[in-house]
């Protein structure tokens, strides 16, 4: 599973890839996570904008959109992931 951040007020992109095999937490929570439920997303400006990847399923979530357990994946991913 990958997340790419990108936007915020430097415009900034960062990439981050973990496998789920190697993190137990990330497993639960993709379990816990639609990517066909997660808001249409809504630029706006100097906010985050986030790619995520789930084997081959994808979404683009706001920073404004993303709450709960798809909050707790993007962080995970991103302070974990290389």
């Amino acid at each position: 599973m990958a997340v790419t951040r990108s936007g915020g007020f430097a415009g900034l992109v960062r990439r981050a890839e973990v496998d789920s095999a190697d993190h137990p937490a990330v497993a639960g929570l993709i379990d816990s996570v639609s990517l066909d439920e997660v808001p249409r997303h809504r630029p706006q400006p100097d906010r985050y904008v986030y790619d995520i990847q789930i084997g081959d399923r994808s979404a683009q979530v706001g920073e404004a959109d993303l709450h709960g357990p798809l909050r707790e994946l993007v962080d995970h991913v991103m302070t974990h992931g290389s």
